[in-house]
């Protein structure tokens, strides 16, 4: 990390914004024992992680049921793609501007990243590679302990990031670079997560209509029709109203597709649409918001609403991680209605922000993690004074090199 900061303005950051002498004598401990595991971490980070096609999954998927030997195959392939992932995420932490990297929360997830590169390589140490049924029910075991420490890292980072952007002369960090680096740690969250909840899936299968943690059947229509009348609850209780729902176009359509990803996504686009239709418009005469599904070569999404637009001033600020056009992060009172409410297992980095109706500028960047990660795509089209479109294009998944992206790795 850079160490070019001037004693001046680091004692002008707000003393819960960083790592205090207190706690920096506890990290500093925790590092010296980290660091014995540094050269594994090096020799993991210079490994290439391997890519496959949804194609190869669903079909890996398929022989799983026939042969349940393969899972010994799968376990292995895991044991070596989460050390590979999660050394080149400890990496790139390594790499940040130092005063993003002295955050707290960012120092609290960086740490955590060590944690669990450490306990899956002392496993790894200590049984070697996966090899039998035995080994293969203890390693799964053992991954489970580790993803369940997984919760709320996501949480802890977007607070990180609203606090460095808070600092005194924030313009001088470049948040380009800060940006990159939180779409790379992102998408490989998405990856840690989707390559082991794959593997649960095989072991313990969800139904025939489930392959993995892919539903073969999955309709747009009804995780849009789940999203929007949570979406609209949350609205209702933070505005005091919300605008309906009109689904048009190809509502029967079904293809190959991860649930919990798309109704994080819709989600989020709902809450917007809404809190910016119920803003711009009197209570008792809001306009529908119309979402469209068209099924051709892909599947194509659009979400509609006359919400105002964005102003052309801010429209490019929009994919920017921390970004809000909310002026105060309030703490959301939706808790009370939704007590606990989250989705399925893949779903927790949705993160306890899906109860929130806006404010923390993650929901749009992270939804583009999410459409991109299967080599989607969204875009936005702004109409200052009216409203917006926004388009999610989604490829199908069966096609020959549709997989998971890399190119962040």
């Amino acid at each position: 990390m850079q160490k070019a900061l001037s004693r001046r303005w680091l004692s002008a950051i707000p003393k819960r914004y960083y790592v205090s002498a207190e706690q920096l004598t506890i990290m500093r401990e925790k590092h010296f024992h980290l660091s014995k595991f540094a050269d594994a971490v090096e020799k993991y980070a210079g490994m290439e992680p391997r890519r496959k096609t949804v194609q190869e999954q669903l079909e890996f998927g398929v022989s799983v049921i026939k042969d349940r030997s393969l899972l010994i195959e799968s376990a292995r392939y895991l044991q070596q793609e989460m050390l590979i992932r999660l050394a080149r995420t400890i990496r790139s932490f390594q790499n940040l501007p130092y005063i993003v990297g002295i955050n707290a929360r960012i120092q609290d997830v960086y740490v955590k990243c060590w944690d669990w590169f450490v306990t899956l390589h002392q496993w790894t140490e200590k049984y070697g590679m996966v090899e039998n049924a035995s080994q293969e029910e203890l390693y799964t075991k053992h991954l489970l302990e580790v993803f369940e420490d997984h919760g709320n890292i996501m949480h802890v980072m977007r607070q990180g990031i609203a606090e460095v952007r808070d600092l005194p002369s924030s313009d001088s960090v470049d948040f380009k670079y800060v940006d990159q680096f939180l779409t790379q740690f992102i998408m490989r969250r998405i990856s840690w997560r989707v390559l082991a909840e794959t593997h649960l899936a095989l072991k313990s299968p969800k139904g025939s209509q489930f392959n993995g943690v892919f539903n073969l059947k999955c309709r747009p229509s009804l995780i849009a029709l789940d999203a929007f009348s949570k979406a609209q609850y949350i609205c209702e209780a933070e505005m005091g109203a919300a605008p309906e729902y009109v689904l048009k176009g190809d509502t029967n359509t079904t293809f190959e597709y991860i649930d919990a990803h798309l109704h994080y996504v819709l989600l989020e686009l709902f809450k917007n649409s809404m809190r910016a239709t119920t803003q711009r418009h009197k209570k008792f005469d809001l306009p529908k918001v119309v979402m469209r599904i068209c099924h051709g070569n892909e599947i194509t999404l659009t979400i509609h609403d006359r919400g105002g637009g964005i102003p052309p001033e801010v429209a490019d600020n929009i994919w920017t991680y921390g970004f809000t056009t909310v002026q105060e992060n309030k703490p959301s009172t939706i808790n009370a209605y939704f007590p606990g409410m989250r989705g399925d297992s893949l779903d927790i980095e949705a993160i306890q922000g899906d109860k929130a109706l806006a404010g923390w500028g993650f929901g749009l960047p992270l939804s583009r993690c999410y459409i991109e990660y299967l080599g989607g795509s969204i875009s936005m089209n702004n109409m200052p004074g009216y409203g917006c479109d926004t388009i999610i294009r989604l490829p199908k998944l069966h096609s020959k090199n549709c997989g998971e992206r890399l190119d962040f790795a």
